[in-house]
């Protein structure tokens, strides 16, 4: 016999190597899966920071869309002064136009979005160029045709026969805003009285922090058309919400109602700085705007009070069962 044995060949495909192998096609996968989930996961996040800009870009058109409709009202009517209304609209229209045809178009979001947001300011530039001049011509008109002030106004008022609640009174006087610092709506509730739109319309709502007056028919004119007084006099409802944070929503204050606000008013049976101060109305499109305040109660609290506790109608409204009459609302001498 041979006493050298020959060696057999080592097999490449033994075993062993194919557990080799196996590991590294598994490794392979799992750092392919793992780039995967990266990419993945980079492309949602560019995904959001679209998204982001993209719910940013529409609250800034929004807000700039209802500042629009605001402004073209006004410069439907509010300025008669011509020289000077002429010059404004013609600028802002312009601005305007331009603010509209740099609309989205595609390409690149930041790039759209600066030039919207750099529109917008200048909208608003124009905006409170606008508001300024009308307090400014609003101030003028109120000493021309009331006089220096203070301006004080009286309302007289009828309860419904079949609720007369406890107490005695059925009157109220109230003192405007300092001139300086709400001219507009000062004069626009003046204005509104002194034609004697605010004659016969009710207090028709008890909503618990206010006592609210309009429009609205009472048992002394039942089938009047109130409202159409307000429309045909262009005092149906103001040309911007006017503020002042020094004349703000304190109990017995008088305000707005709605937005833009009016004809509606209401008187605060508590202190509504919170629920009608800047932000406070936050169901409407501008939240950050506020009810004008214009006016408080300086006699006739107890009236305020009695009217206060009257009932209401099941809703979430709590519009009065028995409306308040306004009999009569007037500017007392100087």
């Amino acid at each position: 016999m041979n006493k050298w044995k020959s060696e057999k060949p080592t097999n490449p495909y033994q075993p062993s190597g194919n557990k080799n192998l196996l590991r590294l096609l598994f490794l392979s996968v799992i750092g392919l899966l793992a780039l995967v989930v990266f990419q993945w996961q980079e492309t949602e996040k560019e995904h959001e920071l679209i998204e982001s800009k993209e719910h940013t870009f529409a609250q800034e058109l929004a807000e700039f869309n209802e500042k629009e409709k605001a402004l073209v009202k006004q410069l439907k009517g509010a300025l008669e002064d011509k020289t000077t209304s002429e010059r404004i609209r013609k600028d802002l229209e312009l601005q305007l136009r331009g603010s509209k045809d740099d609309g989205i178009k595609g390409g690149n979001m930041d790039e759209e979005f600066s030039k919207m947001a750099e529109s917008v300011g200048l909208v608003r530039k124009q905006i409170d160029g606008l508001q300024k001049e009308m307090q400014r011509r609003a101030k003028k008109e109120v000493i021309e045709k009331f006089g220096p002030g203070p301006y004080r106004v009286k309302f007289e008022i009828e309860f419904h026969p079949d609720e007369i609640p406890e107490g005695n009174g059925t009157s109220f006087i109230i003192e405007m805003a300092p001139l300086d610092l709400m001219p507009y709506t000062v004069n626009f509730f003046l204005q509104q009285v002194s034609l004697g739109l605010l004659n016969g319309c009710s207090f028709h709502r008890n909503a618990k922090h206010v006592v609210q007056g309009g429009p609205v028919t009472n048992h002394l004119n039942p089938g009047a058309n109130l409202r159409k007084p307000f429309k045909e006099a262009e005092l149906a409802s103001v040309g911007f919400q006017e503020y002042h944070p020094d004349f703000p929503h304190k109990k017995y204050t008088l305000g707005y109602a709605g937005r833009p606000g009016g004809p509606d008013f209401y008187v605060s049976t508590q202190n509504n700085i919170r629920n009608h101060g800047p932000g406070g109305q936050t169901s409407y499109a501008i939240k950050s705007e506020a009810d004008p305040c214009f006016a408080k109660v300086v006699e006739g609290f107890d009236t305020v009070d009695r009217m206060h506790t009257l009932s209401v109608q099941p809703g979430g409204y709590n519009r009065l069962v028995h409306y308040v009459a306004i009999k009569n609302v007037t500017i007392l001498p100087n």
